[in-house]
């Protein structure tokens, strides 16, 4: 079952939910990346503590083991090493960009959820709840979903502006890559689906947005944003 994410335009999107052994993988990756990190770090403070006489310096290097996941999610926008690999990605339910607050709350359950019962307690979790959500997620208001790689056809970006492209609607320039975004989600979910019920209010959005008034489709008119957008980047 996908799970729907509404973005801040107010448009339902679906995306794959991470599977349970997903998951896994990507956890036991990150282990082995806390591993590849902290072993060299806790070799040089065992060295230096035993030269110096100073126990300070072994503690100092468990704060990659104890902070590796928060510092990678909110770094790398919901990526941890394991989830990047895998293609894996927190998300917020809203739609909005993930922050460090979200991060936090996490990675602060993580204790309860991973560490306290050995995953136990997230397992069951994430097979039980509807959006495959763990303690930490519920209470961040996340989940994790399967970002979805780009097939070689999809490569050559459909909506880049040659260079005699002439602009439509210079208004496109007010809109945010964040914007930019969504509306390429929406467009390629509509055509995927060819269901257009998304599209109304996406344009009432990007309307009220940019000032623009048009009679133009909302199709045309969200395709023609999108190559001003590009033309205007160059």
């Amino acid at each position: 079952m996908n799970i729907s994410v509404r973005t801040a335009q107010n448009v339902d999107i679906e995306y794959a939910p991470a599977g349970l052994l997903d998951r896994i993988l990507a956890t036991l990756i990150d282990y082995c990346a806390i591993a590849g990190i902290s072993f060299p770090l806790v070799y040089l403070a065992i060295v230096l503590s035993e030269s110096l006489g100073d126990l300070w310096y072994i503690y100092v290097a468990f704060l990659p083991l104890l902070f590796y996941h928060l510092v990678c999610e909110a770094a790398f926008n919901g990526q941890s090493l394991g989830k990047k690999a895998l293609r894996l990605q927190v998300a917020r339910l809203d739609g909005r960009r993930l922050s460090f607050w979200h991060c936090l709350l996490r990675w602060a359950f993580r204790l309860v959820d991973i560490s306290i019962a050995g995953g136990a307690v997230a397992v069951i979790s994430i097979i039980c709840t509807r959006r495959s959500q763990r303690l930490g997620d519920m209470a961040a208001g996340t989940t994790v979903i399967r970002r979805v790689r780009a097939s070689a056809s999809a490569l050559s970006d459909p909506y880049e502006a040659p260079d005699d492209y002439e602009v439509v609607f210079p208004q496109a320039a007010l809109l945010s890559d964040s914007d930019l975004r969504v509306i390429r989600e929406v467009l390629a979910e509509t055509k995927r689906r060819a269901d257009y019920s998304l599209l109304p209010p996406l344009a009432s959005r990007v309307k009220t947005i940019t000032g623009i008034s048009t009679d133009l489709p909302n199709l045309q008119f969200l395709e023609t944003l999108l190559r001003d957008a590009s033309r205007l980047a160059k």
